[in-house]
């Protein structure tokens, strides 16, 4: 026994105690399904061979990506892959606090427990009391002893259900209380996990020298999806669509200020393409065929512009900041600074000529308080005239006019063989709860032509549609769009980028200023007995009135039947029925489109007719 508590000691010293070097988590490339991390470290090496271990990965991983690379011609002789489950699980002090509140909760339930069965056991007492006292009535009790014992139970009975009363409506809150409090510390412990990845190598440097190890691998425990918000401002204006998405992970790593990059590649995916067999043909019984029917995976892609300042960013390009019309802010004035709009009333003095030589963005950042230099998009300095137009006459010695940068200004697309990336040039922390980040892409400026849609004949409701063309050359994603219009949220649209269609069209709601009614017209309806088959001839009337004082393009649908059966009949009756625009005849469905102008009204006709065998009952 004292042997197995020895070699037990040592193996948690050995593990516990060991100088091993901690990785630093640098940059995620998120995919739909899985990410590929990447990991440094710097570890200090001796010539010849050396053993490190290094810990702080994500116990998730798939050991066929993993890669590793020490600079400075550091050897890789060996390496070794393991989980550590005796990580010690630090407790953040919300955690902490969280525990308090749950242990005083559950002392102040217990409490309230305790009052509920004294006052609960006092009022049983009392009843059995006045439960005695009126048995023994006839042993001599006055009518006036009757009537105080009475008045004194109701008093003591209505004080004790009412203190049981308030006691348990006191316990009920506790009880949701704690509740939540357990909901809330249980998720935030499992923002890390109890285990992490352990990498052991052999490592043989040529020299002493210090080495940037790097480690990267591929993890299923993350993904993102993309969604969108689309802002309608009014029909005369562009659509406003905001790109973004939902980032998520449970490595059991919190991603503090990495890198990231969201891909639209599917690594998770196989890679072989499909091959034909030979397909034999042979006799088969009868039977539903059950198999389950898969999606075809398919790739999605995306593509945007690259924005100039984005470009610029690429080693050897033109620097991104340019300052105009510098030298007419002479030396020695201090101009008048505004950023993005705003005045800055606090600025420091800073000199035009030299600003218009020298590191523009460092020296701003000195001069206006809280300015980043990697913030900075553009500088304009304004002169004379169109100076004082825009900011009269504190703009007498000029106006630096600063530009900082919006979401779009951070995002580079770069376009893969198979697959686009976003790169996001801004540090970004991930939680490891699973609890999804929203993170926005890019603002794109749509067109779209506006028609009212109704199909009376199942929903006498007018629909608003918004109807998108050329959206393609956006390469958008197929997700989710929440859709607002006229500054109120109409509610969720799937935006399907995988439809064939030429145009893209989304609902924004139903409009109660165009009105449609359709109503069978009696008069030109009719039911006719003929020697052995039954003839039906109904004609249908659709009223549509546009009560807006603009006009509006409204598209119109109804529908007649199509007969599957030999010997019922069915005739579209093209005489009485108003001149559809489009006539599906293999469908039915028939479509009329036309401008209504402001306060217009128009009506629609559809007739058809329907023979069938007497004593026959069909679905019409």
């Amino acid at each position: 026994m004292k042997k197995i508590f020895l070699l037990l000691g040592i193996f948690l010293s050995a593990n516990l105690f060991a100088d091993n070097v901690k990785t630093n988590l640098k940059s995620a490339t998120v995919f739909f399904s899985g990410a590929e991390l990447t990991h440094t470290a710097t570890v200090a090496l001796k010539t010849g061979e050396n053993t490190i271990t290094l810990e702080g990965l994500s116990s998730d991983i798939d050991l066929n990506s993993l890669k590793i690379n020490v600079s400075n011609s550091v050897v890789v002789a060996a390496s070794e892959f393991s989980t550590d489950f005796l990580v010690e699980k630090t407790e953040t002090d919300l955690v902490k606090k969280l525990q308090d509140s749950i242990d005083f909760c559950n002392a102040e339930i217990a409490a309230v427990k305790t009052s509920i069965d004294v006052n609960t056991a006092a009022y049983q007492l009392l009843k059995k009391s006045i439960e005695t006292n009126f048995s023994i009535v006839e042993k001599g009790k006055t009518t006036v002893e009757i009537t105080q014992n009475l008045d004194y139970f109701n008093e003591k009975a209505n004080y004790y259900e009412k203190a049981i009363y308030n006691y348990k409506k006191k316990q009920e809150d506790l009880n949701k209380a704690l509740n939540r409090l357990n909901l809330q510390l249980s998720q935030e412990k499992n923002k890390n996990g109890t285990k992490s990845g352990i990498l052991k190598l052999s490592l043989v440097a040529p020299m002493t020298v210090n080495a940037i190890v790097t480690i990267t691998y591929y993890t299923s425990a993350a993904g993102w999806t993309p969604y969108y918000d689309m802002n309608i401002a009014s029909v005369d204006k562009p659509v406003i669509l905001q790109r973004r998405s939902k980032v998520r992970q449970t490595t059991g790593l919190d991603w503090n200020k990495v890198n990231l990059t969201l891909s639209t590649a599917q690594p998770s995916r196989g890679k072989d393409a499909p091959l034909f067999s030979t397909w034999f043909l042979n006799y088969v019984t009868d039977f539903y065929d059950n198999r389950k029917m898969q999606n075809a995976a398919v790739q999605n892609t995306i593509s945007y512009e690259e924005s100039k300042s984005l470009q610029e960013r690429v080693p050897g390009a033109a620097p991104k900041i340019r300052v105009r019309g510098a030298t007419s802010v002479y030396r020695g004035n201090a101009p008048l600074f505004v950023v993005n709009g705003i005045i800055v009333e606090d600025a420091m003095d800073i000199d035009a000529d030299v600003l218009a030589t020298g590191d523009a963005e460092s020296m701003l950042s000195r001069a206006i308080p809280g300015l980043s230099p990697d913030d900075i998009k553009s500088i304009t300095v304004l002169k004379d005239a169109s100076a004082n137009s825009i900011y009269g006459s504190r703009a007498v010695n000029g106006v630096i006019v600063i530009t900082t940068k919006q979401m779009d200004d951070y995002i580079l697309t770069e376009e893969k063989q198979i697959s686009e990336e976003y790169k996001i040039d801004l540090p970004y922390t991930i939680p490891g709860n699973g609890k999804e980040q929203i993170i926005d892409l890019k603002k794109d400026n749509l067109q779209a032509t506006y028609k009212y849609y109704c199909a009376p004949k199942l929903d006498e409701n007018v629909y608003l549609i918004a109807e998108f063309t050329d959206w393609e050359k956006l390469n958008l994603l197929s997700g989710q769009a929440n859709v607002t219009y006229d500054g109120t949220f109409v509610g969720q649209t799937y935006l399907n980028t995988q439809s064939a269609q030429n145009t893209l069209n989304v609902t924004l709601g139903t409009d109660k200023r165009v009105t449609v009614k359709r109503e069978k017209m009696m008069d030109y309806s009719s039911v006719k007995t003929l020697s052995n088959d039954i003839e039906v001839n109904l004609t249908y009337k659709i009223t549509v009135k546009n009560n807006q004082n603009k006009p509006i393009f409204m598209v119109l649908k109804d529908q007649y039947p199509i007969s599957q059966q030999k010997d019922i009949k069915v005739e579209f009756l093209k005489k009485a029925t108003t001149e559809p625009t489009v006539n599906k005849e293999e469908t039915g469905v028939i479509t009329w489109e036309s401008n209504l102008s402001a306060g217009a009204s128009k009506e629609y006709r559809l007739a058809y007719s329907v023979r069938y065998p007497k004593g026959r009952k069909i679905n019409l």
